[in-house]
């Protein structure tokens, strides 16, 4: 007798397993924001659009893409995420050392503390086989004089150790705020910003696949009657979902194609035309720069600042 799956027709299984693959990205994309929440959320909204892009195309060509554009985000989330985790065991570290070193003052308070009240002990029990009244005054005056001062001493020692201690703790709800927008994250724009750019660049080539930097640049004729968010979101308009668009500069946006120079030109072009199309009319420009076989991170990004100073402009 042939089970359920025997009678399910290819159109079936292929939507099946679609629906399998469209419900994993979407549930890690989901765990990525918990697990981190100041970065993660940044690729679970990219992770979260792929569901919608296959819904109009479904195809074998376009599963690959997307499954490639996953693994290329869940290894930049991990990268991401540990130099994260990285800055705050540092900042843990340092602190720790910190602390550490003010148990030992404390711990010496102590025992200079135990020191002069034993000594303080000593002089009592001696002042206490004195038989005339007057040395027995004077005695007393003497360490109560001493007591005095070393109680204003230890004091203003201990209220130095409790504010030290406050300072510190204001330091680090200062750094976990920080940690909470995330350093890898332009305020202006809430884009991703240079940084995470340069890590994904690493990412790309240590996949050992072609792939190009596209730099999109405000021009000066736009700069005055347009935001970089506003060029960020005109540009997310024009390119897939899963693309990630970085504050390059304080003019520039840049996005990475993983495919050679030759393979997007068009795409590129359209790009261009796009930007500028209409009545939001984007003065622009657009620079391809394609990573060649052999270049390290830091030659990559200084032949991408050299080539996009002439960039050809998007109109």
């Amino acid at each position: 007798m042939p089970t359920p799956s025997d009678s399910q027709s290819p159109e079936t299984v292929e939507q099946t397993a679609l629906a399998c693959y469209l419900s994993t990205v979407v549930a890690m994309g989901n765990c990525m924001a918990e697990v981190c929440p100041s970065v993660g959320s940044m690729y679970r909204d990219r992770l979260l659009k792929l569901p919608r892009r296959l819904g109009f195309d479904a195809t074998p060509r376009a599963l690959r893409h997307s499954r490639e554009a996953v693994e290329t985000d869940l290894l930049e989330y991990s990268r991401t995420a540990s130099a994260w985790t990285a800055a705050g065991s540092k900042h843990a570290a340092g602190l720790l050392d910190h602390l550490r070193e003010t148990e030992e003052s404390l711990v010496a308070s102590a025992d200079l503390q135990n020191a002069f009240l034993d000594d303080l002990a000593e002089h009592i029990a001696t002042s206490a086989e004195v038989d005339e009244e007057a040395q027995l005054r004077s005695s007393f005056k003497r360490y109560a004089a001493g007591l005095s001062s070393y109680a204003r001493k230890a004091r203003s020692e201990k209220l130095a150790a409790i504010e030290d201690l406050r300072q510190r703790r204001r330091e680090i709800e200062a750094w976990l705020a920080q940690a909470a927008s995330s350093t890898f994250i332009d305020s202006e724009t809430g884009l991703l910003n240079r940084a995470a750019a340069e890590m994904r660049i690493e990412t790309e080539i240590s996949r050992k696949q072609p792939f190009c930097a596209i730099v999109v640049g405000r021009t000066e004729e736009g700069s005055a009657q347009q935001s970089m968010k506003e060029l960020g979101d005109r540009l997310a308009a024009t390119i897939r979902p899963y693309d990630m668009i970085f504050r390059w500069s304080q003019n520039q946006l840049a996005t990475i194609f993983e495919a050679s120079e030759a393979e997007i030109a068009a795409r590129v072009r359209l790009i261009a035309g796009w930007l500028t199309d209409g009545a939001a009319n984007t003065p622009a420009t657009v620079s391809v720069v394609e990573y060649l076989a052999g270049e390290s991170t830091g030659q990559l990004i200084a032949r991408i600042e050299m080539e996009s100073r002439q960039p050809v402009p998007a109109r």
